[in-house]
């Protein structure tokens, strides 16, 4: 048992049914018991709490200092040409609770979750070089139990840790222990191989994750399907303009970044990123061509990504993707605390398929000293709400309940 106080969760509660009784936000709550909980116990808003048994709650003392930084917030201070960059010591270390949801028009489909470690080993010129380690990826609350599940889960024992350089944005500039991946691999390879007895799935699945570490060109390249590694590692170190905005225009894709311009009321540097991709052509099935095609126009889609508002799950006509992330930064190093955000994309003419995507800075755990908010709780015990009294009601009464 640890020197947490923690709130016993009721059937049906939600973050937010108790973050109203604890007295502090929904989001604050759930942010602050996602990076002490264990894996396992990661909450969602907005749904009946169904895993985690408690829900770890901040100390009076870090209520006090939230009040304290909201009545007196500090200006984001960046470098020359308001560049915003990343520094960090040798031997840093940071690990991470993830959370990915897969939905297809607004529905579930699978949930993704672990944790991770980033080490920052020294800095080279203008590159950061990292070492980075995924652990036990749970699937649905569980660990994998399919087949292919399960292969993809062993051959990710070779493949981490993975050592990347950082370019001065934070972006993958490029990997760098190739070598040790594909030494690993041989190793874990016949394992593999005589625990799955071949087949022709087993062959191309194995065939595949091969090719991808042929190189570490290829490797990276696979790395940008993952949506971790885009989101972390995006390039949000800029030079921004004056007014704390940077905007780049890349073939289809539209990004654009902000700061703004005070710390949050926990002393966090925040960053906007939001995107979109504009569809090449405007499908018309009342017109034909001659020979059988069918006619295609042009769309020229203008949005003040400043000011639009993106919606998880829905994507305007003429849009074939837009994302919408906050960055959370530590404003020691400038090193992400936290990300939340989700990528829409239309999969076909009657499907959106939608990722959303969080991550928490998972901190040490240690002794918290409660601010007791309730006369009806019994704040002197370690477990709040475990043996809470239903109040009997007038019909409780009528029926002998």
């Amino acid at each position: 048992m640890n020197n947490f106080r923690k709130y016993k969760v009721q059937k049906g509660e939600t973050i937010e049914i108790i973050a109203a009784k604890i007295g502090i936000p929904a989001v604050e709550l759930r942010a602050y018991h996602n990076q002490y909980c264990e894996l396992s116990d990661l909450v969602e808003l907005g749904l009946p709490i169904k895993w985690a048994e408690y829900i770890l709650l901040p100390s009076s003392e870090t209520v006090d200092n939230t009040k304290l930084s909201e009545n007196s917030p500090k200006k984001v201070k960046l470098g020359n040409n308001n560049n915003l960059r990343l520094f960090t010591e040798n031997g840093l270390k940071q690990e991470y609770g993830t959370i990915i949801l897969y939905k297809e028009n607004n529905q579930l489909i699978n949930k993704i979750h672990f944790t991770s470690q980033i080490k920052f080993i020294k800095k080279y010129n203008d590159f950061s070089i990292v070492e980075y380690h995924i652990n036990q990826v749970y699937i649905n609350n569980k660990e994998p139990e399919m087949v292919i599940e399960q292969l993809a889960d062993k051959t990710s024992k070779a493949l981490y840790p993975i050592v990347l350089s950082l370019n001065s944005n934070g972006e993958i500039h490029e990997i760098l222990n190739i070598e040790a991946i594909q030494e690993r691999w041989q190793i874990l390879k016949p394992s593999i191989l005589e625990y799955y007895q071949g087949g022709d799935v087993i062959t191309k699945l194995l065939s595949s994750f091969e090719r991808s570490i042929q190189s570490a060109s290829l490797l990276k390249r696979n790395l940008t399907e993952h949506p971790f590694y885009t989101t972390y590692f995006a390039p949000i170190y800029q030079n921004y303009s004056p007014d704390l905005s940077f905007t780049n225009n890349d073939f289809e894709v539209e990004t654009f970044q902000s700061i703004d311009e005070f710390q949050s009321a926990t002393s966090k540097i925040l960053v906007r990123r939001k995107g979109v991709v504009k569809s090449k052509v405007n499908f018309d099935e009342n017109l034909h061509s001659q020979n059988g095609m069918h006619d295609y126009n042009l769309q020229k889609i203008q949005l003040n990504l400043e000011k639009v508002v993106f919606q998880s799950g829905k994507l305007d006509e003429g849009i074939d993707g837009n994302m919408d992330f906050q960055y959370k930064l530590n404003n020691s190093y400038n090193t992400i605390f936290c990300i939340a955000g989700f990528i829409n994309t239309r999969k076909d003419t009657k499907t959106i398929s939608t990722i959303e995507f969080e991550t928490y800075e998972k901190i040490k755990k240690k002794e918290q000293k409660m601010l007791p908010i309730s006369e009806e709780i019994d704040w002197n015990s370690e477990i709040i709400n475990e043996k809470m009294e239903k109040k009997r009601g007038f019909w409780d009464n009528f029926w002998g309940i």
